[in-house]
């Protein structure tokens, strides 16, 4: 795993590390969307910093939307009972007042060595692939962080990274797996690494004294991320399978508890498959062979969308590109057209914008009908 340190006198992308100063430092924030290495980290820092048996003492922890400038900047000033430095903990930082943050981010490089500050952000709430207002501490704060401590970003693994870490849980638990039964798993549950561990634990438990784990069990013991079952989805609708199209439908829904919350899910991940589906077809028929960021011309970049954007998507999985094309291969540009409208017309019926049908999973079945129907003609 993976994360992106910044300080006040480093930039890189590796393991987080301490600031090349002498001075141990004073402050952390910790964002990103991987919130298992985030806590991975969190408790790392606590563990070296905090002795549990003097927690009580040397240990203060604030909630954003309670925490003030002040209070913080106090327990900051406190001498520590046991230990060097004194911690303060504040999770869910970006819900603090923006006054408050910006008072705390002026005064912050005043605080005495012996305290530390841990500024905790969760994965921000994103449109259009940006954070939303408010999801994120202010820039000001950042920036204070930085100069006197390290800014660590958590980001979702890359699938070849996802791999190598599915490896080491395994190898560390006495399994034997081959890379390809580990990407196997990769493709099935996603490169999420807190579902990755609670997978590869029901294998390690499920494999029993076997010191192999096969591809086979993978498939039996595992749980698909929805993003996995609606490719299956796809892959029925573009071979315009309607039954099994059909079929995998009711296994998205088998276990849901209330199919008017998860049909606009599933709406949702299904509309985002056949937009990368029109991207894959826009870049193959625009002459790209490789679809590297780099390597792809401004001019047809520029075109692409922000969220989801293809290349940003096979940057992370690059193993989904044959995938996709293969999806795209399939659908005219007339049949994009309608399977775009068919998925409008199903939302507005889910919002009771549009006809009259109240049952959410029958909506669901109609939309995969339509989508599956044989190829329109020009």
């Amino acid at each position: 795993m993976s994360a992106k340190t910044t300080s006040g006198t480093s930039s890189r992308n590796t393991k987080a590390t301490k600031t090349a100063k002498t001075d141990e430092p004073r402050a952390y924030l910790l964002r990103g969307d991987d919130e298992f290495q985030k806590q991975q980290r969190l408790s790392k820092i606590l563990k070296t910093l905090v002795s549990p048996d003097f927690a009580d003492f040397d240990l203060e922890t604030m909630e954003g939307d309670t925490a003030t400038s002040d209070r913080i900047i106090t327990g900051l000033n406190i001498p520590p009972f046991s230990g060097k430095q004194r911690v303060v903990l504040v999770k869910y930082a970006n819900k603090m007042h923006t006054e408050e943050q910006e008072k705390l981010a002026s005064r912050l490089g005043q605080t005495p060595k012996s305290g530390c500050l841990v500024l905790v952000n969760p994965a921000a709430e994103k449109t259009d692939g940006r954070p939303k207002k408010g999801s994120e501490v202010i820039g000001d704060l950042s920036k204070a962080v930085r100069k006197i401590g390290e800014v660590v970003e958590f980001d979702r693994m890359r699938s070849d990274s996802a791999t190598k870490f599915a490896l080491s849980l395994f190898a560390e638990a006495g399994k034997k797996v081959s890379p390809q039964v580990a990407a196997a798993l990769i493709q099935r549950v996603g490169t999420d690494s807190a579902i990755l561990v609670g997978e590869a634990k029901k294998l390690i438990d499920y494999s029993g004294d076997s010191a192999v784990i096969t591809e086979k069990e993978v498939a039996a013991v595992t749980s698909e991320t929805p993003e996995e079952k609606i490719f299956k989805l796809v892959d029925a609708v573009a071979t315009r399978n309607q039954a099994q199209a059909l079929r995998f439908l009711d296994e998205i829904f088998e276990n849901s508890d209330d199919p008017r919350a998860d049909a606009p899910k599933t709406l949702a991940t299904l509309a985002r498959q056949f937009r990368l589906i029109w991207q894959m077809k826009f870049l193959v028929e625009s002459g790209v062979k490789t679809f590297q960021k780099s390597a792809v011309p401004d001019e047809i970049k520029s075109i692409l969308p922000s969220d989801p954007n293809i290349l940003d998507v096979l940057g992370r999985q690059a193993w989904q590109a044959d995938r996709i094309a293969r999806q795209a291969r399939p659908f005219s540009r007339q049949d994009l057209i309608r399977c775009f409208n068919a998925i409008t017309k199903a939302d507005l019926m889910l919002k009771s914008i549009e006809g009259d049908i109240e049952d959410p999973s029958l909506v669901m079945q109609l939309l995969v009908i339509e989508l599956a129907r044989g190829s329109q003609r020009r």
